[in-house]
């Protein structure tokens, strides 16, 4: 896990210069608050079976505890529609607590606690409980906008990533727009094989910080 973690930091450091502001946040004041709140189009597959996408809450909130550290909580519906009309469509969710560090202006490191409710119908019902570890980055393309990438690994299986862009509306408001990838651990078949569900689909969202030394 420390190596591909090493791997990735190193592949979104490169080019990641000077400030950026569009989220998600790589930088904290002491203080600052920000309010995430957004739509996941989630489409979830497992083995041979898939659902068709739905538009779901994603959101979450950010506490500034220092210039380097923030404390957040995440939460996304995973609900998504039955591509066979027989009623088997998840109805999950997940919800994190993370601790994140600033390491420079444009790239944080963090981790926490990943709770990813798997209910994909079908006898599939599964709640991990996730230790995980991730790293966020960002690099400015234009006046006011940015590229980011976030990527984090955990226990049950779970690999997550999104990338996408954020436009800095004003000091305090930004808008993003991305795509976001969950695969966790969702069970066992009756023939004892493991199986792993994934989340997929495009996620866009608003950002408004306030508060702050």
């Amino acid at each position: 896990m420390k190596k591909k973690l090493a791997c990735l930091m190193t592949i979104f450091t490169v080019g990641a210069a000077g400030a950026a502001f569009a989220a998600p946040q790589t930088e904290f004041q002491n203080g600052e608050v920000q309010i995430d709140a957004g739509a996941f189009n989630a489409k979830a597959s497992m083995s041979d079976h898939s659902d068709d996408t739905k538009w779901n809450f994603t959101g979450g909130v950010t506490y500034g505890v220092s210039d380097k550290v923030a404390v957040q909580y995440n939460y996304s519906d995973l609900q998504t529609k039955s591509s066979y009309g027989d009623g088997n469509a998840t109805k999950g969710n997940q919800q994190e607590v993370n601790v994140l560090y600033s390491v420079r202006p444009n790239v944080a490191v963090y981790g926490g606690y990943n709770r990813i409710d798997n209910d994909f119908g079908g006898g599939f019902s599964k709640t991990n409980n996730i230790a995980q570890v991730g790293v966020i980055a960002k690099a400015p393309i234009a006046p006011k906008l940015d590229v980011y990438g976030k990527v984090a690994v955990g226990t049950e299986q779970t690999t997550i990533w999104e990338a996408g862009l954020g436009y800095n509306v004003t000091k305090d408001l930004d808008i993003n727009a991305g795509y976001r990838y969950i695969n966790t651990k969702a069970g066992t078949d009756g023939d004892g094989n493991d199986h792993n569900i994934s989340y997929k689909g495009f996620v866009g969202g608003l950002s408004y910080r306030f508060g702050g030394l």
